[in-house]
């Protein structure tokens, strides 16, 4: 697991994270779990044994599962950037009936400890007495791409090639699917998770980011690390520490952060854009035949640097700029 996959598959750890994630996605807020409610359960150990293995090449960064007032809630947020998992209905209806088949086979297992059900009857054969009950399996799938929102099925029937005649006689699974995509804001959040669904939603429009950061700064500038290492992943920004901030004037880490970062890119697109000109200009004079010195003259450029420039071009064995600027971008990478 990488370091992307480490943050976000522990942030939801946090009961506080856990019950805010519940109560927006599926009460739009209502704070009707409680963390204090919540009890920790492995997610591996919801599923039988073999059973359990056929889980393993489910591509997830966030497992979790958590007992609530007699009800187990299973958080899948699946992988970040382009993925979209065309059969996560499936994935989601094996997880689920792996859940309740292990809870039969414990209450069978029980039964057969204690040889309550009377043999050769219709419970002894079920496994299970008439009036036993299971407790609630509840799946909520959080989409956290940032490339584009979600575009795969949401229901079994989503999935079918079925007539409209057969349609009701064939039982359907709804998805509980939360895409930030979909929603314009995240009042519902009380959590990080308000910063970091803000971020995935708008990460790539830069007006909308300052006009958040702005209107929202003291909530940004006094997120907890967590959550700050969680966005720096996202939004590919270094944010200082809130202890760094404190000791700035004004603070207003994560907005200067951001206009820190919109600066640099400007200025790596100019030392970009003027790469790639001189090598353009370098390979006209190459392809007349003309020697590193002449060009480095004409130019008006150090010779160290054409010649670097002419190693390069060596390397691809063409004048493609493209090429050749990648090139010398490797060939510096590799020295540092």
């Amino acid at each position: 697991m990488g370091r992307t996959d480490e943050y976000q598959y522990d942030y939801l750890d946090d009961n506080n994270r856990f019950a805010d994630q519940i109560n927006g996605a599926l009460f739009q807020g209502k704070q009707l779990v409680k963390p204090t409610d919540l009890e920790p359960v492995d997610a591996q150990a919801v599923y039988l044994g073999k059973e359990a293995g056929l889980r393993k090449n489910f591509r997830t960064i966030v497992d979790k599962v958590r007992m609530w007032k007699g009800r187990l809630i299973h958080i899948v947020a699946v992988e970040n950037q382009t993925y979209v998992d065309y059969h996560m209905v499936l994935r989601n209806m094996l997880s689920e009936s792996l859940g309740y088949h292990k809870q039969w086979k414990q209450k069978k297992n029980v039964h057969d400890r204690q040889k309550d059900l009377a043999a050769g009857t219709d419970e002894f054969l079920s496994g299970l007495s008439k009036d036993e009950k299971f407790i609630p399996v509840i799946t909520l799938v959080v989409y956290c791409g940032t490339e584009h929102p979600w575009d795969g099925a949401r229901c079994l029937h989503d999935l079918l090639e079925i007539d409209d005649e057969m349609k009701s006689y064939v039982t359907n699974y709804r998805l509980n699917l939360y895409d930030c995509h979909e929603h314009d804001t995240f009042d519902e959040y009380h959590t990080g998770l308000r910063q970091i669904f803000e971020m995935v939603r708008y990460g790539k429009d830069k007006e909308q980011v300052k006009r958040i950061l702005e209107e929202n700064r003291e909530a940004y500038d006094n997120i907890d690390d967590d959550t700050r290492e969680l966005l720096e992943v996202i939004t590919k920004i270094k944010i200082p520490k809130r202890a760094a901030a404190e000791k700035k004037k004004g603070g207003g880490s994560m907005l200067k952060a951001f206009e820190d970062y919109k600066l640099e890119g400007k200025m790596e697109g100019k030392i970009e854009g003027r790469r790639e000109y001189l090598v353009q200009q370098v390979c006209k004079k190459l392809q007349k035949n003309k020697p590193a010195n002449v060009i480095a003259e004409e130019l008006e450029e150090e010779l160290q640097e054409i010649e670097k420039i002419l190693a390069a071009q060596q390397k691809v064995q063409n004048y493609d700029v493209e090429q050749i600027c990648a090139e010398l971008v490797a060939a510096h990478d590799k020295i540092l």
